[in-house]
């Protein structure tokens, strides 16, 4: 009995050895599936946030350009085709200050929209990896180079304008040939119909025709100018002294005040009163002030008086800066009201009618 004892007493004593021993070698091999020695910590796979979106980019509607190029062909009389002519003039002027200058302004804030994207969004932003930072920025610089002014997201713009550029020279150039200005000829039908100097003259009101300070009558051509109105008035904020109904004054126009003064009101002034006109004009183009006015009266005669005012001002892509400014002039109770667009490609230069 006490030897049966000692027998079972030796077995659990050996199960426990081999029970010991089978743990030591598990733990020596590891868990399954994992290689024996140290291994380096990896940290748990985060996803990225998704990328900021690029701002909408500016599109320039170039289906509303005025196409009235060739309407003045349209008409008969060559005054009838200045008057169109001005018209469709007017209308790209128009185009050009309230469609392409807007564009140009969005898309310099839309490069603008681009860098501040990257800049407060993007870069330097830990939840990004730094080489999706690096793609990011790549991608935003390249939109914004094609933003530039010669870039492909511009090539549109680039295209409307150059049209403008070459409709608005070539409607000036038509407008001369219709009227006689910048060395063009009076047109032979105009002058065939041109009313003589001495031909039909109206009787003189009782106590005579008023006269000038110089003793002169005003120029009969010059009252039917005015008839026109639009015609002549402003026709490209140029001065049509050689054109009939102005034939005489283009000396005074298109000398010393010609750069500032519109043959429409100076062809109902003296030198003198032209010379205090014109002296308006610069004042407030100094200003370079939407809304900034200048007055002037005659030195000469009673009731003669004007004022010219800063209707709009903007500054051209190519760096110039023009004004939009409407003269007003009364003479003999009666008023004559002209727009007239001036400009100048450097500072410090003087302004001048845009021809």
């Amino acid at each position: 009995m006490r030897t049966r004892l000692r027998h079972n007493s030796a077995l659990v004593v050996i199960g426990a050895v081999l029970l010991s021993s089978s743990a030591v070698a598990a733990a020596w091999q590891g868990a399954p599936g994992q290689e024996q020695g140290d291994k380096a910590y990896v940290p748990p796979v985060v996803a990225e946030p998704a990328l900021p979106a690029l701002p909408a980019r500016p599109a320039l509607d170039t289906d509303s350009y005025p196409g009235c190029r060739e309407d003045y062909r349209k008409k008969d009389a060559p005054f009838e085709q200045a008057a169109a002519i001005n018209r469709c003039t007017v209308a790209i002027d128009t185009y050009y200050r309230q469609t392409m200058l807007p564009y140009r302004q969005a898309m310099i804030a839309y490069q603008d929209a681009l860098s501040s994207l990257y800049s407060t969004q993007v870069g330097a932003n830990k939840r990004y990896s730094a080489a999706t930072q690096d793609r990011f920025f790549q991608s935003v610089m390249a939109e914004h180079a094609a933003s530039n002014p010669e870039g492909a997201n511009l090539a549109a713009y680039r295209g409307i304008e150059a049209q403008y550029q070459t409709d608005r020279a070539y409607l000036a150039d038509r407008f001369c040939f219709n009227t006689g200005c910048n060395g063009y000829p009076v047109p032979a039908s105009v002058a065939r119909v041109a009313v003589p100097e001495n031909a039909d003259k109206p009787a003189k009101k009782k106590g005579g025709e008023a006269k000038r300070a110089d003793g002169t009558s005003p120029d009969a051509k010059c009252k039917r100018a005015r008839k026109r109105g639009g015609a002549l008035g402003g026709l490209i904020g140029g001065v049509a002294g050689n054109a009939v109904g102005l034939k005489g004054i283009g000396t005074a126009v298109s000398g010393l005040f010609g750069a500032v003064l519109v043959a429409e009101i100076a062809c109902q002034l003296d030198e003198k009163e032209q010379k205090v006109a014109a002296e308006a004009t610069v004042a407030v183009t100094k200003e370079e002030a939407v809304g900034a006015t200048a007055n002037w009266t005659s030195p000469t005669r009673e009731g003669v008086a004007g004022s010219s005012t800063i209707t709009a001002l903007n500054t051209e892509p190519n760096g110039s800066k023009c004004l939009s400014i409407t003269d007003i002039a009364i003479v003999e109770g009666e008023e004559t009201r002209v727009s007239k667009r001036m400009c100048r490609t450097k500072p410090g230069e003087p302004y001048s009618i845009m021809a």
